[in-house]
């Protein structure tokens, strides 16, 4: 079973800046993403006429793809560097089963993000699949004075998946675009070549 969630091991990758694309972009991408709920008519037509969830929907099917093919790249990238623990300030750690911190070498920290990703957008995909099911022969069936509720408490909470998802997405292809095709920077201090970035941030 755990080797169905071995992706989810990204959110357990240490840090100083990763709290950032795993929490704080998310919740202000979420804030975005859930403003329009305060127009009435936004609530009546997202569900009908403008098809939210569905237009959604349509886009997470292509990112999964588009996901595990990124993963696929950067596990045959034979980039310099891609095999060496991620330059920094900070090292980039993972806790091994033995409860050791790991350095993580930019190759296996980008499998872990894009295999997370894949799995993430599977969820969200099948999460919104589950609620129109549930929304349309359940909720508006049933008890159809819960419908606007259900829906406005459902979105706040797949906006918050989606601003996750989103955030961790623009990091990958920060990566995919630019960083892996830099080498690591090697700072020389009186004659001496330290391999270490003075950047802080995730290399």
């Amino acid at each position: 079973m755990w080797r169905l969630l071995v992706p989810l091991r990204y959110l357990r990758i240490s840090h100083p800046e990763k709290i950032k694309f795993d929490l704080y972009f998310p919740v202000v991408f979420a804030i975005c993403l859930s403003l329009p709920l305060l127009s009435e008519k936004f609530r009546a037509d997202a569900q009908t006429t403008l098809d939210i969830l569905g237009r959604s929907s349509d886009l997470l099917s292509i990112l999964i793809g588009f996901f595990v093919a990124a993963l696929a790249a950067v596990a045959t990238f034979g980039g310099e560097g891609m095999d060496e623990p991620m330059a920094g300030a900070e090292p980039v750690t993972l806790l091994n089963q033995a409860g050791n911190a790991d350095e993580l070498s930019r190759r296996r920290f980008l499998s872990y993000l894009f295999g997370y990703l894949a799995l993430a957008s599977i969820f969200i995909y099948l999460l919104g699949f589950t609620f129109y099911g549930a929304q349309t022969y359940l909720i508006s069936a049933m008890v159809p004075a819960w419908a606007n509720f259900s829906f406005v408490a459902f979105w706040m909470i797949y906006a918050l998946l989606l601003g996750n998802l989103l955030s961790n997405t623009l990091l990958g292809l920060f990566y995919l675009t630019d960083r892996i095709h830099r080498p690591n920077r090697v700072v020389t201090f009186k004659g001496k070549a330290n391999p270490k970035s003075n950047d802080s941030k995730a290399a």
